[in-house]
């Protein structure tokens, strides 16, 4: 009996070697089926007892096409399904949505409130339902929702390339928070970038409504700018 007690416990010890060696190849064995080619899975993962200690191995579950990836990018970022509203969590307001490649822009001015209404143009709070709240470059840098981000200078760039694709009534209106007074509101709007290349200051984009025109500059990071939030989708 104690022979045969030997014998089960090797036959058991055997086959646990031969099911966790049998795992892995089932796992590696999809890539010569010509399975390589799946976009991503998600998956799940199984534990196994081996020598006393869990080893975890992970299966494949599904495939996800473009449109389920690109569906459950839009979730992640609170847009909606349709990839045209944006809702902020945080206080519940709403903000059209444009999609540009891999990346979406707001196509308002952020309004997520930090302070006073020193935030807004004049100070007057009708003025930031309208046009968006003033930030500061410390304020803007962290005034995005989560998953979003104040666009770096290259990606400004980017943006404004096809000047024909530009909301120019849009953008070019609110002005800015100068030193002691506010730019001119009718025709101009200013916003931050998260770029800095001189010392106390950082790249701002100005954009002219009435001239189509754009300036890109460099603001003391004290100015009250507006703030665009961009988001990668991939």
């Amino acid at each position: 009996m104690e022979m045969f007690g030997i014998k089960f416990n090797r036959l058991v010890a055997a086959t646990a070697v031969l099911a966790l060696c049998c795992g892995a190849s089932f796992a590696a064995g999809p890539k010569k089926m010509g399975m390589h080619k799946m976009t991503k899975v998600s998956v799940k993962k199984t534990n196994l007892v081996h020598k006393g200690k869990a080893a975890k191995i992970e299966q494949p579950e599904q495939n996800l096409s473009e449109e389920e990836l690109f569906a459950l990018a839009l979730e992640s970022k609170n847009i909606s399904k349709d990839g045209n509203t944006l809702t902020d969590t945080r206080d519940g307001k709403t903000y059209k949505v444009e999609i540009r490649g891999d990346k979406a822009w707001m196509k308002n001015n952020l309004s997520y409130s930090l302070s006073t209404p020193k935030q807004c143009l004049l100070e007057d709070e009708g003025n930031c339902k309208k046009f968006g709240r003033f930030y500061s470059h410390k304020e803007a840098s962290k005034a995005c929702p989560n998953g979003w981000h104040l666009p770096n200078d290259g990606e400004w760039r980017d943006y404004q390339k096809d000047q024909s694709k530009l909301d120019w009534n849009n953008l070019g209106k609110g002005g800015c928070k100068d030193w002691d007074g506010y730019c001119e509101g009718d025709n101009t709007g200013h916003y931050w970038s998260a770029s800095k290349v001189k010392k106390n200051t950082a790249r701002s984009w100005e954009f002219r409504s009435m001239a189509h025109s754009i300036n890109r500059t460099d603001e003391s990071l004290s100015k009250g700018l507006y703030v665009r939030c961009v988001a990668d989708l991939r």
